[in-house]
């Protein structure tokens, strides 16, 4: 009996974390948003909990190297980026957004990835 339940629960997870995925891409492409702050790091932590970190951890490593001389970076991000923890990334990120005036950038950053997920995830669906 547990047995036949499993694919059940597996495919209502699948299911909800869709619908959270869905939830937060209407959030995002709302254009009015006023403070991004907060919802850069809802979306952080939504794609954590949605086991995306490698997506975050791309979308981070392409924010710091598209700065990388204003944020002073002396090695390659994309090579030093195993070193660090996924916090520790998103944290150096964060800081440095908000000390270069860069905090719609990384929004940006984040709703054109999300973008990009949200197209994949529809293609997905479609062919199954």
């Amino acid at each position: 009996m547990m047995i036949s339940n499993i694919p059940i629960l597996f495919i209502m997870s699948l299911s909800l974390k869709r619908n959270k995925f869905l939830q937060l891409f209407q959030t995002v492409n709302n254009n009015k948003i006023k403070y991004r702050g907060p919802l850069i790091l809802r979306i952080y932590g939504l794609l954590n909990e949605l086991e995306l970190s490698n997506e975050n951890r791309y979308i981070l490593c392409n924010f710091i190297d598209q700065n990388s001389e204003k944020f002073n970076l002396k090695k390659d991000i994309y090579e030093i980026n195993s070193d660090v923890t996924l916090n520790q990334l998103f944290l150096f990120a964060y800081s440095k957004a908000r000390t270069n005036n860069l905090i719609p950038n990384l929004y940006s950053e984040y709703v054109n990835s999300v973008n990009a997920i949200s197209q994949k995830i529809d293609t997905s669906a479609k062919s199954s």
